[in-house]
């Protein structure tokens, strides 16, 4: 087993502690009188649970379950999730355990160069329709070591941009 991948076991562990945490955060909001913002933090969670969830329309259970589990295994970032899928008509083509790999490289340098005092946020847009599909992650721009600009793989491919203040990671197919 590649030491990036969980076991159910601890899957369920790690989304066990984090379901009690966004509850006893709301319970303190209940505790302290703040019930607009109780409801709004559980609006928020809510829509974090949903927004999760349509990440299974992407087809792709590999690159879903790197998603998904993202801040389990890069604690150094705090990831902000948005999808809009909907269900591919055929099975996509990329091999998306190649596309994991390629984006937990990534991701691990990234962290290994991760200033602790600085924003390390990380807005991952899913989408997906028809046959297409995309993923991008947006993060704060940071001195670290940047080798390329694109990258292509069969069914899919890698692109990246850096402005003044942000990199943006594409990845792509069908």
């Amino acid at each position: 087993m590649n030491e990036s991948e969980l076991t159910v076991r601890q899957a369920l562990r790690y989304a066990r502690h984090d379901f009690l945490n966004e509850l006893q955060l709301i319970l303190m909001q209940m505790d302290l009188g703040r019930v607009p913002e109780a409801r709004d933090q559980l609006l928020a969670s809510t829509e974090r649970m949903q927004q999760a969830s349509r990440v299974a329309g992407l087809g792709l259970p590999a690159l879903e379950t790197w998603l998904l589990t993202f801040g389990w295994h890069f604690k150094a970032f705090a990831a902000e999730l948005v999808a809009q899928t909907s269900p591919a008509a055929a099975p996509r083509q990329a091999d998306d355990r190649d596309v994991t790999e390629f984006l937990d490289a990534l991701f691990r340098q990234l962290e290994e160069h991760a200033d602790p005092f600085t924003d390390n946020s990380v807005e991952i847009m899913v989408s997906a329709e028809d046959a297409d599909w995309k993923v991008t992650l947006t993060l704060p721009v940071q001195p670290i070591p940047h080798e390329w600009t694109s990258e292509e793989r069969e069914h899919w491919t890698a692109e990246v941009y850096k402005s003044n203040e942000y990199w943006t990671f594409t990845i792509r197919g069908h």
